[in-house]
Order: C-alpha cells, then structure tokens, then sequence
C-alpha cells in the first residue's frame, strides 16, 4: 500500500494535504501522533481522519524515530508530510530512515537552527548578504560578539524558534542584569544578531526537484511595541510586484535558496531592507503559516493550487512543471491579516463586531475565529494571538484600511477569573463545541475560498 505520513495532523494545513493526496492520487496517509491527551481532545473534532483517505493511525509516544520507522516498513512509504516547522525535524529523520529521495540530512537539520541555516548560505555563497551572527551561552559571549563586530545594536533569539517569539533587542552597552535573566530564561540555545534598522518581508515560494526557486508572493509585516513586547504583530499585507522592493528581494531570495540546496519544498523566508538591500532574517522549509498559502494562491486566481503543489514535491521527484502565477490579477488582490491582541490573560463572556468583519466585503476566512469561553493569553507574539482574520482589498492603501478598521471593530468582553465552577463552565462548553465548533470552516472549504 502506498502511503504519506503525517506527524500530530490537527492544523488545516496537514488536512488540506491529506485530502489532496487522496482526492487527486488515491494516496492514504498514515497519522502518527505524539501525545495521547492532543489526539483525545482533536480527532474527534475532526471527522476527516476516520475517513478513508486515513490508512491507519500509530501512537508514537516515548518511541525513536527508529522504533517508528521499523513500524512503518511494511507500508510503500512516498513521502512525509512536514506541513510547519515543528514537524520537519522528526519528519526529516523519519524520510532519512526510510530511504526516501526527498531526505536531505545536511540541509533539512538546518532549517531548524537558525544559525546553521546562515553559516551554511555564507560557505556556500559568500556573495549573499548576511548580518554578522554567532551562537552565545552567556552574557560575556555577548559583549565580546558585540566589541569585536562594533555593534551598537543587537538581536537575541532562540536559535531554533519560531513565531517571532523570545525574540529581544539590546542596545550597547547592553544591562548584564537584562542579559543574564534572559539565558537564565531560556530553555534553548540563543543565537545573537548584528540589528539591521529596516521594514521587514516575508517571501514565499516553493523549490522544485532540481532546486531552483519560483517566487509566489511577497508581502510586509505591520508591528508596534505593545503588552512590553518591541516587535509585535498585528498586521500583515502582500507587496505589489511593481513595488520597488519586490524584484531586489525576489533575486535576493533566489540566491540565498539556491545556496541553502534545499529541494522539492515549500519556503518562506524574511528579511530586512535597509540602504544596502536585502538581508535576511531566517527561513523555513515550510508552507507559510497564518494560512497565507491560501492569501498567495487566492491572488493568483483558482489556477495556482500551491497546496496540490506542495503535496507533489512531498512525494515525487518527478517535475510538476511551471506553476500557473498570474501576477497581473495579484497586482489588484490585495490581501493581508488582522491580527487581535489581548492585554491579558482572560476568558472570554462576549465578542463584539463578528458578524460586521464577516458580512464586509474585504472578508476572506478566519484564520483564529474568537470564541465565547475561549481562554486567551496575553499577546506577546503570534503563537498567543487573540484572533486573526485574512482580508483583501484592491490597492496597498485600502488594505491598511482595512487591518485597522477589523482589528478597531473586534472588542473581546473578558473575565481574568479561569477558575469557573462546573455550573457556570457548561454553557459556554456547550457553545463551543456544539454550534461554535459546527460554524468553524472545514479545511476544504477554505480551500474553496481561496480558490474564488
């Protein structure tokens, strides 16, 4: 039996590509899953993993790669599925095991540790940009980074983070006291940055067998200093490729892809503009989160399917072929997120200016739709947002417009008090999982709505 594997499949991206290999090419997928407590709680929820385009499922819990791929031989493996950037180690790993074409030991470990990633561009091409960077343990490895490259700004950063989270900026001379608390916080390792002052763009593409890039959308990030966070996102919205900065940073991407080696995967990669141009910040071997895969391919039009796309790669070598981009109909679609933030942690009793966001015209889909009961954290970066919604519009201007007016029409009515008592938490259970959950978008569908 032919057959991909997915790793913890919950997230409408892993469900998007499941449903794609088995509608299109009568592939099932094996689900494997980490956590007996996660998969109670979401495979329930979620019918489309007891269909048939689900061959089996196995608890890896406690259980090495090894163990797992022994589990895994009598199945005619094709591919894996690493749909974010959790999942790309233990699946790379897996595909490395198991022999498949796909596995690239040197190049996958380091998309998952930043500073690999960019001493592995600067060997291979010394010609790309790239700030001054190190890996530091302590507050000495910093000032001593920071003396001997003269810098009067830096970035400290888990080195295998994600998110935009624990990221933080220090001025020279840096406090010892603000350094040392935060290694004595951080539970990874930490890569320190040379700061570049300039706005930050993200830029997705995918790379195909022989490892050359095709660019499917660039777009900006809208960031403020709120909840003590310096850099956090509230916003996102697509760049034109008539911009200025759109054809420095496509060749700009172009090389530092190439020079990564990286095959047959889905990227996206941010960097900074300053006076001299591009310089990046990191990348991923992945489809861009936020769902904004679905934001590329809907400015494109209903040809571009960059989910069927990503789902080929997976499991062929073979050439998918040039892919359909109409950048004519992205130049008058724009598109972009509203991004909420709690000041708090709360759970929340009501929700103002839904149904206004939804009946509007610039409406897309939700990304995070807010619940009455939901337990929201205080926003210090994405992966604690309160809500998200993708929006479009026709010009840069009006989708600016258009963030601020979603994120000022959403009001989130909350209690900092989570200690509910049985009686009080019924209803609002009730609410979430009977008619809230049945209203949410299935993954198909939002499919479909990117596709109109």
């Amino acid at each position: 039996m032919s057959v991909a594997v997915i790793l913890d499949p919950y997230r409408p991206y892993a469900l998007m590509l499941m449903e794609e290999l088995y509608r299109r090419h009568g592939i099932q997928s094996i689900c494997l899953h980490s956590d007996w407590r996660t998969r109670v709680v979401l495979e329930g929820r979620l019918p489309f993993l007891r269909s048939k385009a689900v061959a089996a499922h196995h608890m890896i819990s406690g259980r090495s790669m090894e163990h797992v791929a022994e589990a895994l031989r009598p199945y005619e493996v094709l591919g894996v599925l690493p749909y974010e950037e959790g999942m790309l180690s233990p699946l790379a790993r897996l595909a490395q095991l198991l022999g498949l074409s796909w596995a690239q030991p040197e190049v996958l470990s380091a998309f998952r540790d930043k500073h690999a990633l960019k001493r592995l561009v600067r060997d291979r091409n010394p010609r790309v940009r790239l700030n001054a960077f190190r890996e530091v343990a302590t507050a000495q490895d910093v000032m001593q980074f920071a003396q001997e490259n003269s810098l009067s700004r830096f970035v400290l950063k888990p080195n295998d983070g994600s998110g935009n989270t624990r990221v933080a900026f220090f001025d020279v001379p840096a406090d010892p006291a603000q350094l040392a608390e935060y290694f004595r916080t951080s539970d990874s390792r930490v890569l320190m940055e040379e700061f570049v002052a300039g706005d930050e763009y993200w830029v997705n593409g995918q790379m195909d067998a022989d490892g050359q890039p095709t660019i499917v959308g660039i777009g900006t990030y809208i960031r403020v200093s709120e909840n003590g966070v310096q850099n956090l996102e509230i916003g996102s919205l697509s760049v034109s490729s008539q911009h200025p900065v759109f054809e420095p940073l496509r060749r700009y991407t172009e090389d530092v892809m190439r020079a990564t080696g990286l095959r047959r995967s889905p990227f996206h990669l941010e960097a900074i503009i300053d006076e001299r141009g591009p310089c990046l910040v990191e990348v991923g071997a992945r489809l861009c989160g936020e769902l904004v895969a679905l934001n590329d391919q809907w400015q494109h039009g209903p040809q571009l399917d960059l989910i069927s796309v990503a789902a080929h790669y997976y499991t062929s070598s073979r050439p998918y072929g040039d892919l359909p981009l109409d950048w004519r109909r992205y130049d008058t679609h724009y598109s972009g997120h509203a991004t909420g933030v709690s000041p708090s942690d709360q759970r929340i009793t009501a929700i103002d200016g839904l149904t206004e966001l939804e009946e509007s015209s610039h409406f897309l889909w939700w990304v995070k739709k807010p619940h009455v009961g939901d337990h929201v954290q205080r926003t210090t970066s994405l992966t604690t947002r309160a809500w998200s919604a993708a929006v479009n519009a026709s010009s840069e201007e009006q989708i600016r417009d258009v963030i601020t007016t979603a994120r000022e029409s959403i009001r989130l009515v909350g209690t900092a008090d989570t200690t509910w008592s049985p009686r009080e938490r019924w209803p609002v259970y009730r609410a979430v999982l009977g008619k809230a959950w049945s209203s949410r978008p299935r993954p198909y569908q939002l499919r479909a709505l990117a596709h109109r």
